[in-house]
């Protein structure tokens, strides 16, 4: 018989805090983006705008009906897919120089 992983749906209040992190996040990022006092803070909001476009994906599994362990499985999806962007990025820019 396969091991029964935590496959319990997430309850109203994990779901509700789940949703409302990623758009706090998103939001975070936007104001960083367009404070206009220093010059490093606009760097990490840009940074955080595309992380949080990228973890935004999570939004349609952030409910009821899902397991935290499904989420997690599809956060490790999202950020497997930024790790092969960046390791792409650097390797094109690596081949122009």
């Amino acid at each position: 018989m396969k091991a029964r992983l935590n496959r319990n749906p997430m309850t109203p209040r994990t779901a509700w805090r789940v949703t409302w992190g990623l758009i706090g996040f998103c939001l975070v990022a936007l104001v960083l983006v367009f404070q206009p006092f220093w010059l490093p803070l606009y760097s990490a909001g840009c940074i955080m705008v595309v992380i949080g476009g990228l973890i935004f994906n999570l939004m349609p599994f952030a409910n009821t009906q899902n397991s935290v362990y499904r989420l997690v499985k599809v956060l490790a999806i999202v950020l497997a897919i930024l790790v092969v962007a960046v390791l792409a990025a650097i390797g094109f820019v690596e081949i122009a120089l």
